[in-house]
């Protein structure tokens, strides 16, 4: 026996629950009303086939992925094969089809043996050429830096790339006050929005690009943190497939969380999904780590647990605000002793404390590359942004002292 869930659009839903009831080894166990129902039902194995329309309330690629997530098997209702297979939905049946042909693609659903795809990231369309590398700017919490560095490596990349920064941080989203962009609509989410109603194009992807520079533009986060079910993970995922075949690099800055609110959420509710889906489609991460006692330590445990375990092999570590008021003379070399010992990490990359810079740049609206090129952290972002595994970019022997393509002489 087969138990059916039914999510499909109003108009199709009586007629499919009368067809599917006529079959002998089919039961409708569950007809939600929502994506929210829907997950519900098929985490409690109210049903092992889903059938979904592309027009049920909620539904997207991240309603898909969770579905199979939870073991179900998912037929796609509708004439929109197309944007089933970007979701992942490998069994579609028209809403027009004879009962026969509905039972047959129903059966053959629910007795498919291949595992479906389980990524964070549904397949995107694509003529399957290069992409952008996805460099994802991660790190402890208690504000070590991650936006600044983020902004400034974003501007360092841009030097010699078209680099588009993403601000994925769905806790506090700052690069759109911190860059003066005085449209507060997040672009993000605008984006995720069109994702989930259908294949993104160049059009739809490059109006929610705002342009810093020739070569910089910058997808703005969320306005407001209470917002954050709009960055759906699977949706996102795609998004930055899409962002990735404009530039020549992304960065993204994410928040520093990654867990559930606790043990016990709703897995439907999970804020820190976002998080998890943009590291996992990351090509390389930069860790930055408080360079202070309580930094240090923070960061010894991000790298011992899973997450931080995982990236070891891609990632970078930095230490931001390095200064000797914080753990005594000679900074550089007791940070290094203290990660190579309890971390087993050599050749991290340590970030002067600049605040007077940083403090100027912020007060200015720009990124501290571009409003202080000479000072030391910028100077230290650029070598940064040297050794990260994008192509086309090398040491640089010169900045860009403006926005609009001034450009100033850079120290040696």
């Amino acid at each position: 026996m087969i138990g059916a869930i039914v999510a499909v659009d109003v108009e199709f839903e009586a007629g499919l629950v009368a067809a599917l009831t006529g079959l002998a080894d089919v039961e409708v166990l569950a007809r939600p009303a929502d994506d929210v129902d829907l997950l519900a039902a098929a985490q409690a194995g109210q049903g092992s086939v889903a059938v979904l329309s592309r027009h049920f309330p909620g539904a997207d690629a991240e309603v898909v992925r969770r579905l199979l997530g939870s073991g179900a098997k998912v037929l796609g209702f509708g004439a929109d094969a197309e944007v089933f297979a970007r979701w992942g939905v490998r069994h579609t049946v028209s809403p027009w089809a004879e009962p026969e042909a509905l039972a047959a693609a129903l059966r053959d659903c629910a007795a498919d043996l291949e595992a479906p795809p389980k990524p964070a990231a549904p397949p995107a369309g694509g003529s399957g050429a290069r992409r952008a590398p996805l460099i994802v700017v991660w790190g402890t919490g208690s504000a070590p830096g991650r936006s600044t560095v983020a902004a400034g490596l974003a501007h360092a990349l841009a030097q010699s790339v078209e680099c588009v920064l993403v601000d994925a941080d769905t806790v506090a989203a700052a690069q759109a006050p911190m860059l003066g962009i005085l449209d507060d609509a997040p672009h993000l989410a605008a984006l995720c929005r069109a994702a989930a109603a259908g294949p993104l194009d160049a059009e739809q992807v490059g109006a929610h690009i705002v342009p810093l520079s020739q070569r910089l533009g910058v997808v703005t986060g969320l306005s407001r943190p209470e917002r954050w079910p709009e960055i759906r993970p699977g949706v996102l995922a795609e998004v930055l497939g899409a962002l990735a075949e404009r530039a020549q690099c992304l960065v993204a800055d994410v928040s520093d969380r990654i867990d559930p609110d606790d043990e016990f959420a709703d897995p439907h509710y999970d804020r820190h999904g976002a998080t998890r889906a943009v590291l996992d489609a990351a090509d390389h991460v930069v860790i930055v780590a408080g360079a202070e006692p309580l930094g240090l330590q923070r960061l010894i445990a991000l790298l011992a647990g899973e997450r931080g375990q995982d990236l070891r092999e891609r990632c970078t570590i930095v230490l931001n605000r390095v200064r000797a008021q914080a753990v005594g003379a000679d900074p550089e070399r007791r940070i290094a002793e203290t990660l190579e010992r309890f971390a087993g990490v050599v050749g991290a990359t340590m970030l002067p404390d600049a605040r007077p810079d940083v403090d100027a740049a912020l007060l200015a609206a720009r990124t501290v590359t571009e409003h202080a090129p000479h000072s030391a952290l910028s100077r230290a972002l650029r070598g940064l942004a040297a050794q990260l595994p994008v192509p086309g970019v090398a040491q640089p022997r010169r900045a860009a002292g403006g926005r609009r393509g001034r450009r100033g002489k850079m120290k040696p």
